[in-house]
């Protein structure tokens, strides 16, 4: 089998398997996806037999993403399907570290991806860095919290200045979001709009205060996006989800981790629950480490890492990471090793899913010397992360 970034010559075989994993040719976002998009913005990899034929693919989609206040392009791993002959024979893990060797030559330290299963990636070290409160009830028993005011909420065509205003404003204080350039917005807007996926907006005095990015299809009000400045504002847009009792029976929504809209819910089985969303992976530590920027505040100290790799030889390192005031040095040692961690685990604490204390309570860091988890959590501190791009 030979790995490779496809060319044009072979962007037909992508399509071909494409079509038979995924949407069929006639379906919109296929077109879209192939005349606009794969190719030209994105890169595919795929694994070739003997005779050139296309029999494993993925596709490496860019998004620049702000962790820990530094904007890193951060490629979104989408398009995994393998052709039918060829299942079976375990071919993908060659595939994903082909992908992985390409991306560490270009300077890229981490990726991306949405599983369908997670056991699938698990073992070649990616975790959940992204989680969700899912929300999925009986649209009849569904009773939002109060405004106090009068907010009017307005159905109109996605005006990208307007929701690009209100989704800078929501997401200034998260991490891992992605920046939402004009390109992404309007690849955004133009996948929805093929999708028949509308939207309502919320004013206050005139001001968009927060939009409501849904779809209404086979009895459920879907929930894609709501984002606004207050829960005042939050409680209107799903005071107005709500007064669709008559067209459908169920609502669902994937909000933040942090929402608790729930806590006005007069009935506790609507609570919602916790839902794994995406995950990542850091594939070049070092240049990971080199990116990030800790507080001024933080004390004059010292700790030794030793951070293990099984899928990428390179990335296991030994660090001694040494901290002043504003400033991370980080250098290869020969001393032994005080926290210990694998690389999926890394990835967590870099993107500040969990703190270093809560991923030693948990069993997944071990701490020769305990004492330096509080260093740990100093620098990386543990962060809100949030992300709702699916392609």
């Amino acid at each position: 089998m030979i790995f490779r970034v496809v060319n044009e010559e072979r962007m037909e075989q992508v399509r071909n398997l494409w079509k038979y994993s995924f949407e069929k040719e006639d379906d919109p976002f296929f077109q879209w996806y192939f005349s606009e998009y794969c190719g030209k913005d994105n890169t595919v990899i795929g694994g070739f037999d003997e005779n050139d034929n296309l029999q494993n693919m993925l596709h490496l989609n860019p998004y620049m993403l702000r962790i820990r206040s530094y904007e890193q392009l951060v490629h979104y791993i989408v398009g995994v399907a393998t052709a039918p002959e060829s299942r079976g024979r375990h071919i993908f893990g060659e595939l994903l570290k082909t992908a992985f060797e390409v991306l560490r030559s270009q300077q890229f330290p981490f990726v991306l991806l949405m599983p369908v299963y997670a056991g699938i990636y698990l073992p070649y070290q990616f975790s959940y860095c992204y989680y969700r409160h899912k929300y999925d009830m009986d649209i009849k028993i569904f009773q939002p919290g109060k405004t106090g005011k009068d907010l009017p909420v307005r159905r109109e065509a996605a005006d990208k200045g307007k929701l690009s205003a209100i989704y800078e404003r929501a997401v200034k204080n998260w991490n891992g979001v992605p920046v939402r350039t004009d390109f992404q917005w309007k690849k955004l807007l133009t996948v929805h709009g093929m999708e028949n996926v509308l939207c309502a907006v919320c004013y206050r005095d005139t001001e968009a205060a927060g939009y409501m990015l849904y779809k209404v299809a086979d009895g459920v009000f879907n929930i894609i996006e709501l984002l606004s400045c207050d829960q005042e504002v939050r409680n209107r847009l799903l005071q107005y989800a709500a007064q669709h009792k008559s067209e459908i029976t169920r609502l669902t929504w994937l909000a933040e981790e942090w929402d608790k809209s729930y806590l006005y819910f007069k009935d506790q089985n609507l609570s919602g629950e916790l839902y794994p969303f995406m995950m990542a992976r850091c594939i070049d530590a070092r240049l990971a480490l080199s990116k990030l920027s800790v507080s001024e505040n933080i004390p004059e100290d010292s700790i030794i890492l030793l951070l293990s790799d099984n899928i990428i030889e390179r990335n296991n390192h030994l660090l001694k990471l040494k901290t002043s005031a504003g400033k991370l040095d980080v250098a290869s040692t020969m001393d032994d090793g005080e926290i210990t961690m694998d690389m999926d685990v890394f990835t967590q604490l870099y993107f500040g899913t969990f703190s270093a204390t809560e991923l030693y309570e948990a069993g997944m860091i071990w701490a020769g010397n305990v004492e330096k988890l509080a260093l740990l959590d100093k620098i990386f501190p543990k962060c809100r992360n949030y992300i709702n791009e699916y392609f």
